[in-house]
């Protein structure tokens, strides 16, 4: 099933570009019907070791980092200093490096794409791609799920309890002060509140990943007559031409192996190209094919395809702001680092039951939440039942606070013998935009990325009230007799001490968007591709990928790219 460049064959009906969380299961989708050849690209490798099976070894900042992509981003003016921007790296892409965390986000979002006018985005005409994607083997009811009657690939589960007891001292405050959101993918559940988290995690408890999900290797033998995966690859440019009237028509990808830049292969596709490489690499591979705003095409000196503004703009990601205390040593992960006799015991009952730390269940409860029902003291607002309502647009949550079992060990103050544990705040509804742009025209190199973190007020006041909720909490878990002590947080809840803190400690949660926008062209944020994630002014091309969000969802993302490649994949084939 793996070809190597020079063996690819010389066309494919469908070509899809980047072999992360949505290519696998564009290639799998589209390689069922037995009829159709389908070529997958991915710069990565295909590799699957024990270290990039299990959760905790394979998340980026635990990982040997092979399966990343890190480079920095432009000098942010409101920050400071540049942030260090990570992609995945691999088949399955970031699926195989993140924290695992699977939340759909609340309908509203969804809701209020259509009200805006993108058919066929809302919350009822999505929800069908999210069950199709996934078997879920969790505790809470399964209506609002996959289940075994109606299986997925991808397994998704919650544990019951804790495997960090500090995550049960958290649930106590949090249920003093908050409402419970029971499944976070219930339309009937409450949009703000603490819920526990889901993760993506199959019954052997291996990380469940979109390469392990969709293209395990049964798959790929079994269909490697008309499935063919290119790894060490990446796509240099686009092949274009005009039909008999007039429309700009993709016709095929340049292929180069990744580390030569003489030996390419120009691959024809017969039906349609779809990119999938990522809100920071797909208009990448645009602005270097010719597609892009012209200004920018000019001044890389780039032959002019289609002038197509909306490209490389809008960037937004969730921004997060660590905190860090001490807590008891048996409750944090940091036990597990610092006496081996812990390690030995969790890596037994891993390699034993598939249980324990290395499952990497770091955040095992979450809160979403609103500023404005937030006090400058950290005190929760009266909440009433309206401010319940999922399907209310008021109501999509605007931060997150994702509890750590470990934290900044480095921090000034750590009592290293102890435990450590963090409250993490993280913007949600960003406003803020940036941009991206070529940095060169080695298509090896990375992006410009301009991030634009925190340049409007919304975005700081969403900051400041997480880390207010977070003390607040804080402080009702140590009333509580839980023992917490500060090790990193700001110096008062004054407005200034929060802004001067965030500024400081604030980090990407590489959850990039929005740079190939859903989106007429026309709007008043230009878009790159229409309701059919069809590529404005071009035919036989679409983006799924995290690019093509209208603004920055307010959840983790994977989940949500699962849905729409799945959704693309039923638009093509019934379009072919």
């Amino acid at each position: 099933p793996f070809v190597s460049l020079e063996d690819l064959s010389p066309e494919y009906d469908f070509i899809v570009v980047g072999g992360g969380n949505a290519g696998c299961v564009l290639a799998r989708r589209l390689s069922e019907d037995p009829s159709k050849t389908v070529l997958l690209v991915e710069r990565g490798d295909g590799d699957d070791s024990w270290l990039s099976r299990t959760p905790l070894t394979a998340t980026h900042q635990f990982s040997d980092r092979k399966r990343s992509n890190e480079f920095p981003s432009v000098f942010e003016k409101h920050l400071g200093r540049s942030v260090t921007c990570v992609t995945g790296l691999g088949l399955g892409g970031c699926t195989r490096i993140n924290g695992g965390q699977y939340t759909c986000g609340v309908p509203a979002e969804f809701d209020s794409w259509s009200r805006d006018g993108r058919n066929g985005w809302s919350y009822a005409e999505l929800k069908p791609f999210f069950k199709k994607s996934e078997t879920w083997l969790g505790r809470v009811r399964q209506e609002y799920h996959g289940h075994c009657f109606c299986t997925g690939p991808l397994y998704v589960t919650s544990y019951e309890g804790y495997y960090y007891k500090c995550f049960e001292a958290l649930e106590e405050a949090c249920r003093r002060i908050l409402p419970t959101i029971e499944d976070m993918h219930s339309p009937v559940n409450p949009s703000i509140g603490w819920s526990k988290m889901q993760f993506t995690i199959d019954p052997s408890g291996c990380r469940s990943s979109s390469y392990r999900a969709y293209l395990p290797m049964g798959i790929l033998t079994s269909r490697k007559d008309r499935l063919h995966v290119c790894t060490g690859a990446l796509a240099r440019k686009l092949v274009f031409s005009r039909n008999n009237d007039g429309q700009i028509c993709v016709d095929g990808v340049e292929i180069q192996g990744t580390k030569s830049d003489d030996d390419f292969v120009s691959v024809r596709a017969k039906c349609e190209v779809i990119l999938c490489c990522g809100a920071l690499r797909t208009p990448q591979l645009l602005l270097l094919s010719g597609v892009g705003p012209r200004k920018h095409l000019q001044e890389m000196n780039v032959d002019i395809v289609l002038d197509s503004p909306g490209v490389g703009e809008h960037l937004q990601d969730h921004l997060i702001v660590p905190t860090g205390y001490n807590c008891p040593i048996s409750d944090s992960l940091w036990a597990m680092i610092t006496r081996p006799t812990i390690l030995i015991r969790e890596l037994y009952n891993y390699l034993r039951y598939g249980t324990g730390w290395f499952l990497g269940t770091l955040v095992e409860l979450e809160i979403f939440f609103l500023s404005s029902l937030v006090e400058k003291d950290g005190r929760v607002k009266p909440i009433s039942k309206e401010h319940e309502d999922p399907f209310n647009a008021e109501n999509i949550p605007d931060f997150a606070i994702l509890p750590c079992s470990i934290s900044d060990p480095s921090a000034e103050g750590v009592d290293k013998w102890k435990g450590l544990f963090g409250f993490n705040p993280a913007l949600l509804k960003a406003t803020s935009r940036g941009s991206l742009r070529l940095r060169s025209l080695d298509p090896k190199d990375a992006p410009l990325c301009k991030m634009n973190y925190l340049s409007t007020l919304e975005d700081r006041v969403a900051m400041r009230a997480g880390l207010r909720l977070s003390a607040e909490i804080a402080r009702n878990m140590c009333d509580a007799g839980y023992p917490l002590k500060e090790t990193c947080v700001p110096k008062s809840l004054e407005d200034a001490d929060l802004d001067s803190y965030v500024e400081e400690r604030a980090d990407t949660m590489y959850h990039y968007s929005s740079t190939c926008r859903m989106a007429p062209l026309d709007d008043p944020l230009p878009g790159v591709v229409d309701d059919e994630l069809r590529v404005h002014g071009t035919t036989n091309l679409r983006i799924a990928d995290t690019s093509i969000f209208p603004a920055v969802p307010a959840t983790h993302p994977q989940a949500l790219v699962y849905a729409i490649a799945e959704k693309c994949a039923d638009m093509v084939a019934k379009g072919h």
